[in-house]
């Protein structure tokens, strides 16, 4: 249990989705997986681990140039991957504990959601578990031209929620997204560890 005292510092709190306060990854696993079995090719799921917070396209690229599998299908390795995704995420996803620190700080503090997924995803998800009223602004790939590790997704929230990006803390579980916040001069809450990284 985290004790939410502890961001009472922070002008502004700003969360990653998948695997942070959603846990959709073993979701998305099984859902590569699925796409390699049905396409002949042995796309490792574990990558996606490697690549946490990259958009799809990217995770698509890495997983079919480890398998030898000819980019011309990258499109409709990321259709049938968006497709099985979501149909395991929305049956499998559950909450983790930094949902519970959304819920405390809602209407206490500016929240934000910065993630990799797309915006369509993303409102699913939102709807399924009624947090699409806690955050003051949703940040998705959609809304960035630059991914992480680049900061703009982390920077986008603190512009939306009008808050000086120092005063603000990230909620991670992956690399790329811990470098990103601390790219963006933002302190991250490692969820994996329960460890803050100061800016």
């Amino acid at each position: 249990m985290l004790n939410n005292e502890i961001f009472e510092g922070y002008d502004g709190l700003i969360f990653d989705m998948d695997g942070t306060v959603i846990d959709t990854m073993p979701s998305h696993k099984q859902a590569w997986d699925r796409v390699g079995n049905e396409m002949g090719y042995p796309l490792d799921g574990n990558i996606m681990y490697q690549l946490g917070g990259a958009p799809v396209r990217t995770i698509a690229q890495a997983m079919m140039e480890q398998a030898r599998m000819p980019l011309d299908f990258i499109d409709e390795v990321i259709s049938l991957k968006r497709r099985y995704g979501i149909e395991l995420i929305m049956q499998h996803a559950t909450l983790l504990p930094a949902a519970n620190v959304v819920k405390h700080y809602t209407g206490r503090k500016p929240l934000a959601l910065g993630t990799g997924s797309h915006r369509r995803i993303t409102e699913m998800l939102l709807d399924k578990f009624e947090l699409q009223n806690h955050f003051n602004a949703v940040v998705t790939a959609e809304d960035v031209s630059r991914h992480k590790p680049e900061p703009d997704t982390f920077l986008r929230c603190a512009e939306l929620l009008k808050v000086n990006p120092q005063s603000c803390v990230v909620f991670e579980d992956a690399d790329l997204g811990v470098q990103a916040g601390l790219a963006a001069g933002m302190d991250v809450f490692d969820v994996r560890t329960n460890q803050f990284i100061k800016g």
